[in-house]
């Protein structure tokens, strides 16, 4: 029972212990800590000598302003309208505005560290503090630069191999921002710097790295090494120049214009290589070494010139030029330990062209002087316009002939055969038309000459026309149906009515005397050499009411061929 109790009695105090602590937690909540905002943030750089401005704030106005500035002794308690102190006062609106600021009008070395302010409110006893790191800038030493050996060992490198650069700056503060540049051009942006701060004297060492596979334009770059600092007026640098090896590099077909007949003609090609090649003249085939001339001395060469960075320059200088030295095959060989190429050279007396049309007129050049032929620049330019219109007329006929227009489209006027009647078809709707038939000359001996007219008239329109020669052995050689072609036929209504009409040609009497009399005798019956005119008269029809598309009607005209009484009658005895 003793035990019971004892056990209750312990669990007792526990939670009234318990209960305690949360209650005081809570009065402790009910009582928020005051924050203070500090301007800069974390930490501020600044140079040796320059002011420096901190301010420390709060929402309520304040008792207490103190501060703790490193390398001064103490702390400081600042308000408003106080005076100055070794450079050293009050920054703010005032405590009543919740503000508590310095001004540091000029930064000395041992003011780097640890900045605090200390403000006490009006409502409260308890202090709340900010702080802030100084750092009075130290610039960096000269930047190192360090780079991985070539092949051989040395800081000669080939086309290809892959370079590894360093560029550190140490003893910094803070730390100096460091670049890596190839002439102009950044390297190394892909990884970020690498800071490495010392424990001891606060000092920092920045390393950016880089990597780069060497190609022949890198020969002759400078690799820089450049640290910028807050405490320097201008970055500092260290440089590398770089040695590639590579061989002569290719060149499309070198062309020279200009030269004159008659005239001194120098030909000048640059040729990137290095170390330095040796240099060989072949001009049809005849070897002529670098810096001497030839059997005829005529031609001579130069010492190659160093333009840097690998360039070198090799000139040819002939003494009259002459219209075969444009025909001839020139090669230039170069050659060094990393390799060899000949470069071909092509000589023209034509002007050297200008703008977009240059690279094609050398070719065009070049291969007009393979077939024995050259042609200036205005030759040139004259063929090249000449084709492009060519070309612009053929699509132009193309598209119209396509489409329809312009000389290709389906007019609804034509010309009668003949002079004697300049009427013109105009409207094929017309309502009203004759038809004429005429017999010019036919090889027969007749003396009669008969002239038969067939009129034919429609209200409709006309559509087709044949000419049907079924009746009789004879056939003219001449269809009309041309005369009553359309380009485009539409049918106007659904009643077509059909008209034939027969047309008889008779055949004339031939002068006597005429040269076409002989030769026409000898095969009267036929229908050879007989020409046949056909006039096509439209009356347009004067129309008081406008007529509707399904009131119009279609009318055919079939135009046959009859043989006359007289030429039957000749032909049935024969029989």
């Amino acid at each position: 029972m003793c035990m019971e109790l004892t056990s209750h009695f312990k669990m007792t105090i526990v939670w009234v212990c318990l209960i305690g602590l949360l209650c005081s937690t809570a009065v402790k909540a009910s009582k928020p800590n005051l924050v203070v905002d500090i301007e800069p943030k974390h930490q501020t750089a600044v140079r040796l000598g320059e002011s420096l401005q901190i301010l420390c704030r709060v929402g309520r106005p304040l008792r207490v302003c103190r501060v703790e500035i490193p390398g001064e002794e103490g702390g400081m308690v600042l308000s408003k309208g106080q005076p100055s102190e070794d450079g050293i006062e009050y920054y703010g609106e005032g405590t009543e505005a919740g503000q508590c600021g310095v001004h540091i009008a000029k930064i000395k070395e041992s003011h780097d560290g640890i900045f605090k302010c200390t403000l006490t409110t009006t409502e409260r006893r308890a202090e709340a503090q900010a702080s802030t790191r100084i750092i009075v800038a130290k610039p960096p030493h000269n930047p190192e630069l360090h780079a991985s050996p070539g092949s051989d060992g040395r800081n000669i490198y080939r086309k290809g191999e892959k370079l590894e650069v360093s560029c550190s700056a140490p003893a910094g503060r803070p730390a100096a921002n460091v670049s890596l540049f190839l002439d102009d051009e950044p390297i190394g942006n892909e990884e970020r710097p690498t800071i490495y701060d010392s424990n001891l004297d606060d000092n920092s060492l920045a390393v950016q790295n880089a990597s780069r596979s060497l190609d022949w334009t890198d020969n002759g770059k400078i690799l820089r090494c450049v640290a910028s600092h807050i405490a320097l007026d201008r970055p500092k640098e260290t440089t590398m120049q770089l040695q590639v090896f590579y061989p002569p590099q290719p060149q499309p077909t070198i062309e020279r214009f200009g030269y004159v007949v008659g005239h001194q003609g120098i030909v000048n090609v640059t040729v990137y290589a290095n170390p330095r090649p040796h240099f060989k003249w072949r001009v049809n085939n005849e070897m002529i070494t670098e810096g001497n001339p030839d059997e005829s001395n005529r031609l001579e060469t130069s010492t190659a010139v160093d333009l840097g960075r690998g360039a070198w320059s090799v000139i040819l200088t002939i003494d009259s030029v002459q219209k075969s030295d444009t025909e001839k095959d020139y090669i230039l060989e170069a050659r060094n330990d990393e390799g060899a190429y000949e470069y071909r050279i092509i000589l023209s007396t034509a002007t050297e062209p200008a703008g977009p049309f240059g690279h094609f007129y050398g070719k065009l050049s070049e291969h007009m002087h393979a077939l024995g032929v050259d042609l200036d620049a205005g030759s040139i330019i004259g063929i090249v316009v000449g084709t492009l219109v060519l070309l612009l007329i053929v699509f132009i006929l193309i598209f119209a002939r396509a489409t329809g227009r312009w000389c290709f489209a389906g007019n609804t006027t034509s010309r009668n055969l003949g002079e004697s009647k300049s009427h013109r078809i105009q409207d094929f709707a017309d309502p009203a038309a004759s038809v004429s038939l005429l017999r010019f000359e036919k090889s027969k001996s007749a003396d009669e000459t008969d002239r038969r007219r067939s009129d034919t008239e429609s209200a409709g329109r006309y559509s087709r026309t044949e000419v049907d020669g079924s009746r009789g052995e004879r056939k003219s050689r001449i269809s009309l149906s041309h005369l009553f072609k359309r380009n485009k036929d539409k049918v106007s209504g659904a009643d077509t009515d059909t008209v034939r009409t027969v047309v008889t040609v008779d055949d004339e009497k031939l002068q006597p005397g005429m040269p076409g009399a002989q030769e026409t005798k000898l095969n009267p019956t036929t229908g050879e050499g007989a020409i046949v005119y056909a006039e096509l008269d439209l009356k347009q029809q004067q129309q008081s009411v406008p007529r509707r598309l399904n009131e119009d009607k279609t009318e055919y005209a079939e135009i046959l061929y009859t043989k006359p009484a007289t030429e039957e009658q000749q032909q049935t005895p024969n029989e």
